[in-house]
C-alpha cells in the first residue's frame, strides 16, 4: 500500500513517517444526517470518523496525521460556498501543497449540485490530487477512478434530496400537531418536551414579564422601538443577549408577535436563490404564504392574545406604508463607510426639516451612532466627508513624493513575489521538522546512524537552497512599495477627480472601492461656548489599496 501510494505521489525517496506531511483529512458531518434517524451526538460521530481515519494512517504509514493537517466541519451548506473548512482545504489542494485528502467516504468532499462536484473533481484532477478512504484510492486522472467518483457523488446527491423531503414533511407534520421547531426557546420562554407525545412546546418563564411590558408599551403607550428599549434600560431588565436593549432587539419581539399569541409558524421565511451582480446570493424574504397552526403552548402560555395580535399587525402594516417616492435615491455618500469606533455599528445620516430652523439657518445633517447609550458624539456629515477627502489628497501628495525619490530603479513587479516568499518560508518549516523528525528516528532506533547522516545532509542542502533563495526574494520584495505607489496613484486620482461632480450614490461607490473602513470617534460635546469641538474628532482610516 505505502509504495503504490509512493509511486502515485511521486514521492519515491520519502520516508515512510514523512509521507503524513503530504496528506491532510477532512471530516465532515451534516446536521441534517443528524436529525435523520441518528441519535448519536454530532461531535461523536466526527470522533468516530477520526479514529477510523488515524488508525488507517498508522497501519498504512506508521504514523498519525499531524493536528495541523486535520479540518473539521458542522454544517447544513449542500454548497462548497457553506463549507469554510472545504475552502480551505480547496486552497491547498490549488497551491498544490498537499498530496491526498484522506476521508471516510468520497460522499464527505461533495454532496451538492452538479456544479459544485464538477469543481471539486476538476480540482482535484488538474492538481493530481488524490483522495484516499479505508477502502479504495482514487486517482482522478484514472477513467475509472473518475467514472467511480462521479457516480458515488451522483448517488449521493439523490440520497440527499430525499432526507431533505423526508425531514421537511416530518417538520410539517410537527408544525400541524402545534409542536416548536426552532432550536433555541423563543425569549420569555422555556422550551420543554410534551408529556407522552412527541415534539416540544414552550412555557412561560420569568422573562415573559418583560415580553408583556413591550407589547403593552407597544400597543398602548404608542411608543416606537427605540423609546421602548430607552424605557426598559431605564427600568433595569436584562435583554436576551443581556446587553443594554436597543430598537432591533424591541422589534424582533415584535415580529414574532404570532408566537407569542400561542401560534407556531413554519416556512415563513423559506429560502429563496437569485443572481446579484453574477453570483448566487440567498435570501429569506417573507413568504406569504406560510404556514401557521395553533401551537400547544396557546392555551396556557401565550402572552398576547388574538385581539392584540391583530392589533399588533396592524399597526406594523400602517408603519410600513411607504411614505417616500419610488425613485428615491441614497442621500449619504458615507454609508457604509464609516463606522463607530466604540460600537463597530455602520454610522447613519440623520437629516433635519424645517422644524429645526435656527435664526433662519437650517441645520446640517449630522452623522451619529444610532446604538442606544453609546458615548460617541455626533458630527456634520459634511465636516467628517471633508475630512476624509482631505485624507486622500494628503495620501496621494504622499505616494507621489516617495515615488518621486525612491532611490531604486522603477521596475515592474508582481504579487507572485509575497506568494513565492510564503511558499519558501514554509518549506524552511517543513524541512526544520523533517530534521526534528530524523533525530527522533535516531534515538528511537527507527534510524541507523548512517542513515540518520546521510538524511541529515540532504536536508541540510535543502535548507541552504531555500535559504539562499529567500534572501535573494527579500531585495526584490523591498521594491514592491514602489510598486504600490505606481498602482494606488491613478486610482486615488480618479476617485478625487470623478467626486466633485459625482451623484450622492456615485461618491458612495468611489469611497467604498478605495476605502476598506473609517472608525469615527468624538467624545467633547460641541455647544454655544464650543464651537471648536465641531473639528474635534478621530478618523482611523483604512484602505483598500
Amino acid at each position: 500500500m505505502v509504495e503504490k501510494i509512493k509511486d502515485l505521489f511521486n514521492l519515491k525517496n520519502v520516508l515512510n513517517q514523512e509521507l503524513v506531511d503530504y496528506i491532510i483529512i477532512y471530516l465532515r458531518k451534516s446536521r441534517k444526517d443528524a436529525e435523520f434517524g441518528k441519535d448519536e451526538p454530532i461531535e461523536k460521530t466526527l470522533e468516530r470518523h477520526e479514529k477510523i481515519l488515524q488508525d488507517w494512517a498508522i497501519n498504512v504509514f506508521g504514523c498519525k496525521i499531524p493536528e495541523k493537517n486535520i479540518f473539521r466541519e458542522v454544517v447544513s451548506g449542500d454548497t462548497i460556498a457553506d463549507r469554510p473548512e472545504m475552502q480551505k482545504v480547496l486552497e491547498l489542494v490549488e497551491k498544490d501543497e498537499i498530496k491526498a485528502v484522506l476521508c471516510i467516504e468520497i460522499e464527505r468532499l461533495a454532496r451538492g449540485n452538479t456544479i459544485d462536484q464538477g469543481t471539486i473533481a476538476q480540482k482535484f484532477q488538474i492538481t493530481n490530487t488524490k483522495i484516499l478512504t479505508p477502502n479504495k484510492i482514487f486517482d482522478l486522472d484514472d477513467e475509472y477512478d473518475m467514472g467511480y467518483f462521479e457516480d458515488g457523488l451522483h448517488q449521493s446527491r439523490k440520497y440527499l434530496q430525499y432526507v431533505k423531503k423526508i425531514l421537511s414533511r416530518g417538520r410539517e407534520q410537527s408544525v400541524n400537531e402545534g409542536n416548536y421547531l426552532a432550536s433555541s426557546p423563543l425569549f420569555g420562554y422555556d422550551k420543554i418536551k410534551c408529556e407522552k407525545e412527541k415534539g416540544f412546546t414552550l412555557v412561560k418563564n420569568a422573562d415573559a414579564e418583560i415580553v408583556r411590558k413591550i407589547f403593552d408599551f407597544y400597543l398602548y403607550d404608542d411608543l416606537g422601538t427605540r423609546e421602548i428599549a430607552k424605557k426598559l434600560n431605564s427600568l433595569g431588565y436584562n435583554s436576551p443577549s443581556g446587553n443594554l436593549w436597543d430598537d432591533t432587539m424591541i422589534r424582533s419581539r415584535i415580529d414574532r408577535a404570532e408566537i407569542y399569541a400561542g401560534y407556531v409558524i413554519w416556512n415563513k421565511r423559506k429560502e429563496v436563490k437569485k443572481y446579484i451582480n453574477g453570483k448566487i446570493v440567498s435570501t429569506r424574504p417573507v413568504n406569504p404564504e406560510y404556514k401557521k397552526c395553533i401551537g400547544k403552548h396557546k392555551e396556557k402560555n401565550a402572552i398576547i392574545t388574538d385581539e392584540e395580535l391583530k392589533k399588533v399587525e396592524l399597526k406594523r402594516k400602517k408603519l410600513s406604508v411607504k411614505t417616500i417616492p419610488s425613485d428615491y435615491q441614497l442621500q449619504n455618500p458615507l454609508a457604509g463607510v464609516v463606522k463607530c469606533a466604540f460600537c463597530g455599528r455602520n454610522m447613519s445620516r440623520r437629516p433635519y426639516t424645517m422644524s429645526y430652523v435656527k435664526s433662519g439657518v437650517i441645520h446640517k445633517d449630522t452623522l451619529l451612532c444610532r446604538t442606544i447609550n453609546c458615548k460617541n458624539v455626533s458630527s456634520d456629515l459634511d465636516v467628517v466627508e471633508k475630512r476624509i477627502l482631505d485624507y486622500l489628497e494628503n495620501k496621494l501628495k504622499d505616494y507621489k513624493y516617495k515615488l518621486k525619490t525612491y532611490n531604486t530603479t522603477n521596475q515592474k513587479q508582481s504579487d507572485k513575489f509575497l506568494e513565492e516568499k510564503k511558499q519558501i518560508s514554509k518549506k524552511i518549516e517543513s524541512i526544520n521538522n523533517q530534521k526534528q523528525k530524523c533525530c527522533e528516528f535516531l534515538e528511537t532506533g527507527t534510524y541507523d546512524e548512517e542513515t540518520f547522516k546521510i538524511r541529515i545532509k540532504s536536508l541540510n542542502e535543502e535548507l541552504k537552497s531555500a535559504e539562499n533563495n529567500l534572501a535573494d526574494l527579500d531585495k526584490k520584495i523591498k521594491n514592491e512599495q514602489n510598486n504600490q505607489y505606481i498602482k494606488s496613484i491613478p486610482i486615488i486620482e480618479n476617485c478625487l477627480k470623478l467626486y466633485k461632480n459625482a451623484t450622492v450614490e456615485e461618491k458612495n461607490k468611489l469611497l467604498l472601492s478605495i476605502i476598506d473602513s473609517v472608525y469615527y470617534r468624538k467624545t467633547n460635546k460641541g455647544g454655544r461656548w464650543n464651537t471648536e469641538a465641531r473639528y474635534d474628532f478621530e478618523l482611523e482610516i483604512n484602505l483598500k489599496i
